[in-house]
């Protein structure tokens, strides 16, 4: 399944650095391994910057255990 969501630029240049191979979320989308997430990057006033990039889930850590909260996930994405 293919996610479409936005990603502040700020966090965004982390991922594209490398830096930042992971990223938290709640998990009102119904994340799953081997999905495909499409973010679009946008300002800190939500207009897009027209960058765009793919990232597929390699892991997946659900919430409710060891601190993070219900319904949250943290993701391994490459």
């Amino acid at each position: 399944m293919k996610h479409e969501i936005k990603i502040l630029d700020t966090y965004a240049s982390e991922h594209l650095k490398g830096i930042k191979p992971w990223e938290l979320r709640k998990n009102d989308r119904n994340y799953k391994q081997n999905d495909t997430i499409e973010f679009t990057v946008v300002d800190y006033a939500n207009t897009p910057t027209g960058v765009k990039y793919l990232r597929k889930i390699k892991y997946l850590y659900e919430g409710g255990v060891y601190g993070l909260q219900d319904g949250f996930c943290i993701m391994t994405i490459q």
